[in-house]
């Protein structure tokens, strides 16, 4: 395995593992607090509040599909779509007065904000499965 392709694995396996420990993470505190509480409780903000790992692993990736020369749209795609509906969520909140108050959590404003959230979960998901591929790719290419 070539030098370049050793530090391409490097980054998607490290850059993988950073993207799935808010996952994980939001999935063993929901099914705890769930079990705990008797009730369905998840935290859908978690990956949210952990950023600094998915962006750390987002940038291991982009590092990684470069070196090797594979999967490079789909990671740059899928991580710049996540960033933006991330910061788009509170920008909108705060345009529309959803999050000072004046506009009250309802309605369709209220719904494209969690909605926006929620998509930024399932493309922090779908990137973690990108990062997976994205090693089994440059592995299998020794």
């Amino acid at each position: 395995m070539a030098d370049h392709q050793k530090a391409a694995f490097v980054c998607s396996v490290i850059g993988s593992i950073l993207l799935w420990i808010p996952i994980a993470l939001t999935l063993v505190t929901g099914i705890a607090g769930s079990f705990f509480a008797g009730k369905l409780l998840m935290d859908y903000l978690m990956l949210a509040e952990l950023f600094f790992l998915v962006l750390a692993g987002w940038i291991l990736l982009i590092i990684g599909s470069v070196l090797s020369g594979t999967w490079k749209i789909p990671v740059v795609i899928t991580g710049a779509a996540a960033l933006v509906l991330l910061f788009g969520a509170p920008i909108l909140a705060v345009v529309s007065g959803l999050a000072s108050g004046v506009v009250p959590a309802e309605g369709l404003v209220w719904y494209l904000v969690l909605g926006m959230l929620v998509l930024y979960d399932l493309l922090v998901i779908v990137l973690g499965i990108i990062g997976i591929r994205l090693s089994y790719v440059v592995k299998k290419g020794e």
